[in-house]
């Protein structure tokens, strides 16, 4: 395979910068004027300018699910402001939409199912549906029981429509306000469901943690029996829905023989290794599990996650200094052509490089759908019915 023409196959058209929840917790206490770290408030400048001259700093379902677990309202509503005013609600897509294109392309690498190589779907989009889904949620606009095109509208009231599009977006990273709990229960909104999904995974790393100390195996042996849970695990629908609609037996086509069972599964391990973020995954909870002194937690699956998402599609990563080591011992990085950062202090320089390739890019991600006025992103219900409109969801 050639790396270098993965790597650059996945990553995002303009210059990406994929920040992990730490970094956003800094530049918000930066923009409230209590930075942890003096140099804090360079970063921010730095950063919201990388923004203005086209660099991307995308989110991921990832930080609306950490944002959530933020218990004070105010809290994550500072927050979800800074998040918002410099990733302009911008999103990776998907994650099952993304890990589907690097299965089909592995496979087609491998066993020459699909035939043909596929287009990498847009990775970039706006919002959270774009992050859950890989489909945007769009604000519906109605007078009376009519459903008003958008693009119709006099300048003002698109403007205003805007407004109420980024508003909404704001809302759903920030989350609910207590006094919203009682009525979104009413509608079938229970937060715990969604804990005890993230509490089973957790479960499932510490339980293989808990088997590996009372019975140890050489790393080689231990990489593989990581994957073969990664696959099981997490992937494992996903995998059986291609091979279904590609007629394809995944067992006959490694070459599956009880006999020789090594050569087959080097030939499952080296198909699997293909797809690049099951691969960042697998080497990062390899590195980890070989540490048996630490202990797993919620941070670092979702970490994982984040990781294993946006460094084949981001041209920088700055995760949190453990994630980094773990990146930087399975050379994660150079594999996928991504700077991985341990730390904030050459952020600014390397965004001052991005910010010159991004100018000089025929690539530009579209801002049309962006009010620009400071950070007053967000239009009220006041400000919607001065309009004589509101929003209905769509």
């Amino acid at each position: 395979m050639d790396v270098a023409a993965e790597s650059a196959r996945l990553k995002t058209a303009v210059p990406s910068v994929y920040l992990d929840q730490w970094v956003w917790v800094r530049l918000t206490l930066a923009a409230g004027g209590t930075p942890r770290d003096p140099s804090d408030t360079q970063v921010l400048d730095a950063v919201r300018q990388a923004a203005e001259a086209g660099v991307v700093f995308p989110l991921s379902a990832t930080h609306y699910h950490e944002t959530t677990r933020i218990t004070h309202p105010r809290q994550r509503a500072d927050l979800a402001r800074t998040m918002v005013s410099i990733s302009h609600c911008r999103t990776l897509c998907s994650e099952r939409i993304l890990l589907r294109d690097q299965f089909l392309e592995a496979m087609h690498m491998s066993f020459g199912k699909p035939t043909f190589r596929r287009t990498p779907p847009q990775s970039l989009g706006i919002g959270a549906g774009w992050a859950f889904t890989g489909k945007r949620l769009q604000l519906q606009l109605r007078r009376s029981t009519e459903v008003v095109d958008p693009a119709t509208l006099p300048e003002g009231m698109a403007e205003g429509f805007r407004r109420a599009t980024q508003y909404a977006e704001y809302q759903l990273l920030a989350g609910p306000q207590d006094s919203d709990l009682p009525h979104l229960r009413q509608l079938g909104y229970q937060p715990e469901k969604l804990e005890e999904a993230r509490q089973g995974r957790l479960g499932w790393e510490t339980f293989y943690a808990d088997l590996l100390a009372d019975d140890p195996i050489s790393a080689a042996e231990l990489r593989v029996r990581v994957q073969a849970r990664e696959i099981i695990h997490e992937h494992l629908k996903l995998l059986n829905d291609l091979c279904a609609e590609y007629r394809m037996d995944l067992l006959q086509a490694t070459g599956a023989d009880p006999e020789r069972r090594k050569a087959s599964r080097r030939r499952m391990t080296a198909f699997v290794d293909l797809v690049p973020s099951v691969r960042v995954a697998v080497d990062v909870k390899t590195h980890r599990f070989r540490n048996a002194a630490k202990e797993w937690d919620l941070n670092t699956v979702h970490d994982i996650d984040a990781v294993s998402l946006a460094v084949p599609y981001c041209h920088v990563v700055v995760p949190d200094r453990e994630i980094a080591d773990l990146l930087g011992r399975s050379k994660a990085g150079p594999r996928n052509g991504t700077h991985v950062l341990r730390g904030l202090r050459d952020l600014p320089d390397l965004l001052a490089d991005l910010a010159r390739t991004a100018a000089t890019s025929h690539h530009r991600v579209s801002d049309e759908d962006w009010v620009r006025q400071g950070e007053e992103f967000c239009m009220t219900m006041e400000d919607l019915q001065r309009h004589g409109t509101a929003p209905a969801g769509g």
